[in-house]
């Protein structure tokens, strides 16, 4: 994962919307693309780790968006939240 790619996820479906409404944006691709499904997932996955390791690369990227975070701590927990978002919204429409 790139920083770029969490930019861009964030641009594309985050912006001012909702992690409800942007994970449905997602899911609307990745529910005939698998692919872009492991992505979405390793692109969370990586910025997790990331945010982890201190890179403030992640918080600007996040900033950029139509959340604000001011420390790791918070960048990580909006991560997590909206990887888990995500993965509802995707199990909820497969099933």
């Amino acid at each position: 994962m790139s920083v770029e790619e969490l930019g861009n996820l964030f641009a594309a479906t985050v912006n001012q919307e909702t992690l409800e409404t942007a994970s449905e944006l997602m899911v609307d691709v990745s529910y005939d693309d698998f692919e872009y499904h492991q992505a979405c997932i390793n692109i969370f996955d990586s910025a997790i780790e990331s945010c982890k390791g201190n890179d403030m690369d992640i918080i600007k990227c996040i900033n950029r968006s139509g959340y604000k975070v001011n420390d790791f701590e918070s960048a990580l927990t909006l991560l997590k939240d909206f990887k888990k978002v995500y993965l509802t919204e995707y199990v909820h429409r497969n099933s």
